[in-house]
């Protein structure tokens, strides 16, 4: 039976039940339906005394019956011996006198040969059995105890040699000790009349010997067991009185011991409870140092963890929300298809990473008919980044339309921008203005990965370098300085590649990053495809370098290919 109940609870945890009695309150909280630990502990530290007290009074009650019933016995053997040591003799009717025995005192009695009896022996005789009796008696009343009777047997416990009549007695167990026989059972009281009683009594009988050492009489003494039934009852009443008031005792003991272990627990369940209803801020406090102690400063520690998961939630659906909303505006900045320009062939890419840039590309008019080719770079990653990429890029767009010179288009941005970027927050920049009807094209970076070149026929990609710093970081007259125009002559086959920096920290399964050198030749691999071809060769190969590895930024890059003169 007992594994059956085990296999229902395991079968009800797998199934998610639950075998306690509770009641949900108003407000959602748990309480107990059955007795709570208090009273548990209350009735088992009550019950566990009981039985203990039980458990002592029987014990004592069984000593204490032994030691009456020991005195007793002591008692009785002892006056049972003080009888037997007498001479037989002595017992007899008027010994050594005419009238010995009970046969001769009755036909004296009677007038049949009549016997005068000396009345000095007859006074000397009763003095005698007065004595032994008295000593008797003494002896008996010393114990406190109550004589019965006391006869005077033959040897085969037939014949009353001293006594007024053989004792009445149920006996109901028999032991002997030190040569005495003891008989437990009811003394009757003058039996065969109507006053007739029982009484609780013990019989010792004794051997008395003669000079030669023949058992010629028996000693027969009769004891009141009264004194043992008495004092237990009374025992007895005591044991039970002493129960009742330990049993209020220490329940009451029990009551208070169990409020204040169970105090912490209580308290435990009421912070649980706090917490259980979406209060992550509320500490639980430890008012022990036992395991109840323990519990309740792991609870504590669950709890702070909880609201750090929970914060970290928050961050974390605030940062998807962030990334949702950068990736929309990204999107937004990238054109859905490039503008074409005459003796060019022109293509792009982008690949979103986990942690969002704020990279653009874009192809716009400039001043006189010529082409811009950008790629721009906010610092910072996120829904920040992107927002001022954009700005960058309206103002560029903006301004584009009315000016001729790379550079100072940038001074123009700059001047604009850099008032609202907070300190730390820059913009960088690489832009080439492309005429389609000389190929003459002029450069201009902002702090941005230089400008690639991939000649026909080279192994490894030329960075074209046009150095300025980015925008933002001055707001006019350093920045005014440092930025320059710088022309470049590109020949037909020829390629320029406008990249960011994150596509030479693209790293491999063992953290490699691709670096310059690497990322440099690779570029230069599949220059002679046409530009879409090319994009595609030129991602294979970032991807089969990464080795499945996660992209720690976007992928951002232009290419234009000069494949001879505008028509």
């Amino acid at each position: 039976m007992s594994k059956q109940r085990a296999k229902k609870r395991q079968a009800a945890r797998r199934d998610g039940a639950d075998d306690s009695s509770s009641k949900i309150m108003a407000g959602g909280r748990i309480r107990a339906t059955g007795l709570g630990v208090a009273a548990q502990f209350s009735i088992g530290t009550a019950a566990t005394v009981v039985a203990s007290l039980i458990v002592f009074c029987m014990v004592l009650y069984r000593f204490l019956a032994g030691i009456l019933s020991d005195e007793v016995d002591a008692t009785g053997v002892q006056a049972v011996r003080s009888l037997a040591v007498v001479d037989a003799g002595c017992w007899e009717l008027y010994h050594e006198t005419p009238l010995e025995g009970r046969d001769a005192e009755a036909r004296s009695s009677l007038g049949m040969g009549k016997v005068e009896l000396d009345p000095v022996r007859k006074a000397l005789f009763e003095k005698r059995y007065a004595i032994n009796r008295d000593r008797l008696h003494k002896l008996v009343a010393a114990a406190d105890t109550k004589l019965l009777d006391v006869v005077i047997l033959d040897a085969a416990m037939k014949q009353v040699i001293n006594g007024d009549s053989a004792i009445s007695f149920e006996k109901v167990d028999e032991r002997t000790f030190a040569e005495v026989s003891i008989q437990e059972g009811l003394y009757v009281a003058e039996a065969g009349t109507s006053r007739q009683h029982k009484t609780s009594a013990r019989i010792y009988a004794a051997d008395v010997h003669d000079a030669d050492g023949r058992t010629v009489a028996k000693a027969v003494v009769a004891l009141s067991a009264e004194k043992i039934a008495e004092s237990l009852k009374r025992v007895l009443v005591t044991m039970s009185a002493l129960t009742v008031v330990f049993l209020g005792f220490g329940a009451l003991v029990a009551s208070l011991l169990a409020r204040r272990i169970t105090r912490p627990v209580r308290q435990l369940s009421e912070d649980i409870e706090a917490v259980a209803a979406g209060d992550l801020d509320h500490r639980t406090l430890a008012h022990s140092s036992d395991e109840v102690g323990v519990l309740a400063r792991t609870f504590d520690r669950m709890t702070q963890s909880l609201r750090g998961m929970q914060e970290m939630e928050k961050e974390q659906a605030a940062q998807s929300h962030q990334i949702e909303v950068a990736r929309e505006v990204q999107a937004a900045l990238l054109p859905e298809k490039l503008p074409p320009i005459p003796g060019f062939d022109c293509a792009a890419a982008a690949r979103p990473a986990g942690k969002i840039a704020g990279d653009f590309y874009d192809v716009s008019d400039m001043a006189g008919g010529a082409k811009l080719a950008a790629v721009v770079s906010a610092s910072g990653s996120g829904v920040a980044s992107a927002m001022i990429v954009t700005m960058a890029r309206s103002l560029m767009k903006a301004l584009a339309a009315s000016e001729s010179s790379p550079a100072e288009l940038l001074r123009r941005v700059n001047r604009l921008l850099a008032p609202d970027l907070r300190r730390g927050m820059y913009v960088s920049a690489l832009l080439v203005r492309v005429e389609p009807a000389t190929g003459r094209l002029v450069v201009a970076n902002a702090g941005h990965t230089p400008l690639l070149v991939c000649r026909a026929g080279a192994e490894a990609a030329e960075p074209f370098h046009c150095d300025g710093i980015a925008l933002g970081f001055d707001k006019g007259p350093i920045f005014d300085r440092t930025i320059k125009d710088k022309e470049l002559a590109l020949p037909a086959g020829a390629r320029l590649l406008l990249c960011t920096r994150a596509l030479f920290a693209i790293q491999d399964a063992q953290g490699r990053e691709l670096g310059e050198e690497v990322g440099h030749q690779l570029l230069a691999a599949a220059s002679g495809l046409r530009s879409e071809e090319y994009v595609a060769a030129a991602l294979a190969a970032l991807e089969e370098y990464r080795a499945g590895t996660e992209a720690a930024h976007d992928l951002t890059f232009l290419t234009l290919k000069r494949v001879g003169a505008a028509s």
